[in-house]
């Protein structure tokens, strides 16, 4: 029989190639440390739908189930799934953990029996606990960091501490990796837990800050970069990424730090592309010329807003010059940058719309349909409370949708997102785009592809910004005829077509020159 049964459900949203789950690798690796046996199932990995995972568990004995689900909306189609498996006869002890399930417990315990206790926070040392009590046969329900179900009553037992020094924790379990070499395109590791700042539209500093501890911790340097190496032996893919919520800690220790991971990178000499995450205000030349010279290549970059007005909304603590800077560095040093930015929240105005355009295009950033997002809502932002107390919010835990104080830039949004793009993106815009990623990135371009590539990417960042531009025009002048919206989307979908002529005659000629 086996102890515990870790799982990371099946997705429940659209998105791209599966994601390695590394805080289930972390909890398997703590019970197998423990002396516990573990089967991991990553049902994204292995295109596993809740039928399919259903007839996975049906071949398995086992004592306590572990659920790790990521996303908010994904909670409600887990716990239905999960009063199924209760009906068809499993017996196990089940337990839910992740942020979700911290921030919803109440809701959780309340309203579905099938579950029998959610993990709070970091979970390695709780869960460990809680499967030794299970399967031994004593008494969990006092194992702290666990909340559970008395009768009606809902218990919250003390909260467990944040995990002081990272470096005490065994490498995340490899068992999908190995099993399934090519299930992700990247690999991933984490260098660093919790961020140090409190952006009202993220829970992270929420999860983090509802426990003791520093909430900024990370790993020393050479120990992540060996568990990077023992990954690649088995997985050698060019890619790596850390999931680290910031990679850079606060203040001039955080900097300090940070060159340290530099220096250790460079000690290495990698032949991988590496990829970090930080803020707009953490982007030093100096320093990022350093990391780039060791082997970063990559930087997702928290911006959010193009405008000063939804940056103290969101409490990012930066300015729209503090994003500008960061990005010409980046740009100037050649990294590949990918972008946070959020568009569209509550209280979007037209202006901020405009402005965000213009920002966008400005920086060279786009837009393009990635940069035009609006904003999530789930328990722990400190957002969620205003918009609630400004009757723009509703559902529940398991999934809030938020509307707009001016209903006409909802509108808008349902306009950019359902009516306004091709189909399908025109495969040559794609290929430039990734042409221009894959040089920045250091892998081989043929040079005469560049010229072409740039021009045709920035003329579609200005047809993107002039459609939605003309758009944001029509709504704010009233509520424009369907006609108005097809012509629009009529030439924009030949603006694009002409795009694409052009980029693959101009390709066609750098061909027959290199000739």
């Amino acid at each position: 029989m086996t102890d515990v049964v870790l799982i990371n459900p099946p997705l429940t949203r659209a998105g791209g190639p599966p994601k390695e789950h590394l805080g289930l690798g972390y909890l398997a690796a703590a019970l197998r440390r423990n002396g516990l046996t573990v089967r991991m199932i990553d049902a994204p990995a292995f295109l596993l739908d809740f039928p399919a995972l259903k007839k996975e568990l049906m071949l398995e004995d086992f004592q306590v189930l572990g659920i790790s689900t990521i996303f908010q909306d994904s909670l409600r189609p887990v716990l239905d799934w999960l009063v199924e498996l209760r009906t068809d006869g499993l017996k196990a002890h089940v337990t839910i953990g992740a942020h979700p399930a911290t921030f919803t417990y109440e809701q959780i315990l309340s309203e579905y029996a099938c579950v029998d206790s959610i993990v709070r926070g970091e979970g390695e040392l709780t869960l460990v606990e809680l499967a030794q009590a299970v399967t031994g046969g004593v008494e969990w329900r006092a194992v702290a960091g666990l909340a559970w179900r008395d009768g009606h009553d809902i218990i919250v037992n003390p909260p467990r501490p944040l995990v002081s020094d990272l470096n005490t924790l065994a490498w995340p379990a490899r068992d999908i990796v190995k099993a399934r070499p090519g299930a992700f395109e990247q690999v991933a590791a984490v260098s660093t837990r919790g961020c140090h700042e409190q952006c009202s539209f993220c829970s992270i500093a929420t999860f983090y800050r509802s426990f003791k501890g520093r909430v900024w911790r990370r790993r020393a340097p050479d120990d992540v970069l060996d568990e990077i190496d023992a990954v690649r032996a088995i997985a050698p893919s060019p890619f790596v990424l850390l999931y680290d919520d910031s990679f850079i800690g606060p203040g001039k220790i955080g900097r300090r730090q940070a060159f340290e991971f530099a220096e250790a990178l460079g000690r290495r000499q990698v032949d991988y592309v590496l990829g970090v995450s930080c803020r707009a205000d953490q982007v030093e030349e100096g320093l990022f010329r350093d990391l780039k010279l060791a082997g970063l290549r990559s930087v997702f970059l928290g911006i959010e807003s193009g405008n000063d007005e939804t940056l103290d909304l969101f409490d990012k603590e930066t300015t729209v010059e503090t994003n500008r800077r960061a990005l010409a560095i980046l740009q100037k040093l050649g990294y590949a940058v990918e972008v946070g930015f959020i568009m569209f929240n509550p209280y979007t105005t037209f202006k901020q719309i405009r402005d965000d355009l213009d920002f966008l295009r400005d920086t060279g950033v786009g837009p393009d349909p990635r940069n035009l997002s609006d904003m999530g809502f789930f328990p722990g932002q400190p957002l969620l409370e205003r918009v609630r107390t400004d009757g723009l919010l509703d559902g529940d835990g398991f999934g809030y949708t938020a509307r707009f104080l001016d209903e006409r830039v909802g509108e808008l949004l349902a306009t950019v997102k359902d009516g306004l793009w091709p189909a399908r993106p025109a495969p040559g815009l794609m290929r430039a785009a990734q042409t221009l990623q894959a040089h920045k990135l250091g892998m081989a371009v043929q040079p005469a592809q560049l010229a072409p590539c740039n021009a045709a990417v920035d003329e579609f960042h200005q047809a993107v910004h002039d459609v939605i531009a003309t758009s944001t025009s029509l709504y704010e002048r009233g509520r424009p005829s369907v006609a108005a919206l097809a012509r629009l989307k009529r030439e924009f979908s030949e603006r694009l077509d002409d795009l694409t002529r052009t980029l693959d005659e101009s390709l066609e000629l750098g061909v027959r020159s290199a000739r």
